[in-house]
């Protein structure tokens, strides 16, 4: 049954920055991405190994093995191994892929650690560094549980037969966003928090139940093209030269090619692709205007503004709240749609009135 799960999802795999692979209960090693292969060199795709061969060089489980952790609590683990094999310091964590209570095989995704390890004065930063890496994962944990369950709700309508795999398919994503976010300390959450506006404007103009789903997940990937984008040009604290802004205009482009492969998304492509196209003409990729531009990606472009200018950046501190309120207005009709903007300020106006 797992390897059926991995088959359609292995670009979403390859597309991760950071080692991962999938183990099924026996402790095979049923797929790796390009990040695992690349730190644990010769493994080929490692579908003859058993984990604790990758791991513990072992010819059987070992009394710390956090896959043997992981079945018998059904919780994730999160372990710091040295690895002879290759010589490092790793951070593990397996998280467990469950189907009707029963555990079907676990994500082991890896940190390498090495060079903080090998700085032994400068201890204090390797605990605070460790105990933060704990913090983010079962932050991460937490949001991916959220999200899960969350998506659970929204595919009530589907075929119970589909349920197992539309679950492992939503984790990868949120694995996968928060995976983008992290890159940076000054983006941590904007996806969820554009997506969640998106999906209260799609709901305010009484669009149809599925396309807000769509309007939803697209504003989770809104941003998935950076994963190509250097990271110095998302940190750097001063404007970005016009070469500069050029590379970081190509994400959506990227983003749209990533998603282009992964055959349950490809509905919102489009939404990806034009969330940063102004209604005069003046965005881009493709410099299209007013209704050429997909209603989904008018409701992604005033989402992620609104975002963009209540958050902190490197370059310069949130403008705030009324700041964006009062940009909003003054370029609907050019920047953007006027209908969108009435809708994002009547969600804006209701959540006030509820405090």
């Amino acid at each position: 049954m797992l390897e059926e799960h991995v088959k359609g999802n292995l670009p979403l795999f390859d597309t991760l920055g950071y080692p991962i692979y999938v183990v099924d209960p026996e402790f095979n090693v049923v797929f790796s991405n390009a990040a695992m292969k690349n730190l644990f060199e010769n493994i080929g795709d490692a579908q003859d190994l058993k984990c604790y061969h990758l791991l513990h060089r072992s010819e059987r489980p070992v009394k710390d093995c956090p896959m043997v952790r992981t079945l018998e609590n059904k919780t994730p683990v999160l372990t710091e191994l040295y690895v002879p094999f290759v010589k490092k310091h790793l951070l593990v964590n397996v998280s467990p892929v469950m189907s009707d209570g029963i555990i079907i095989g676990a994500i082991h995704s890896i940190t390498d650690i090495t060079e903080i390890k090998k700085k032994e004065e400068d201890y204090d930063q390797i605990i605070d560094i460790y105990a933060s890496s704990i913090n983010e994962l079962k932050t991460r944990e937490v949001r991916a549980q959220k999200g899960r369950d969350a998506f659970l709700n929204m595919l009530e309508d589907i075929n119970e037969s589909y349920k197992e795999l539309e679950n492992l398919f939503l984790k990868l994503i949120l694995v996968m966003v928060n995976t983008l976010d992290a890159k940076s300390p000054w983006t941590r959450g904007h996806s969820e928090r554009v997506s969640m506006y998106a999906e209260q404007i799609a709901e305010e103009l009484l669009i149809d139940k599925d396309e807000v789903k769509s309007i939803k997940l697209a504003g989770l990937l809104h941003d998935i093209g950076k994963i190509g984008t250097y990271d110095y040009l998302l940190d750097k604290p001063g404007a970005l030269t016009r070469e500069e802004f050029e590379i970081v205009k190509k994400h959506p482009v990227q983003g749209a090619d990533i998603l282009q492969e992964i055959k349950q998304l490809r509905d919102i492509i489009p939404f990806v692709k034009y969330h940063h196209e102004k209604l005069d003409g003046n965005g881009y990729p493709e410099s299209l205007k007013g209704s050429q531009i997909p209603l989904g990606a008018r409701i992604l472009h005033v989402a992620d503004s609104f975002d963009s200018m209540t958050s902190d950046r490197p370059y310069r501190p949130a403008p705030g709240f009324e700041y964006a309120l009062s940009e909003l207005r003054r370029f609907q009709g050019t920047q953007f749609d006027h209908e969108v903007v009435e809708a994002f300020l009547k969600v804006l106006e209701k959540r006030n009135s509820r405090k």
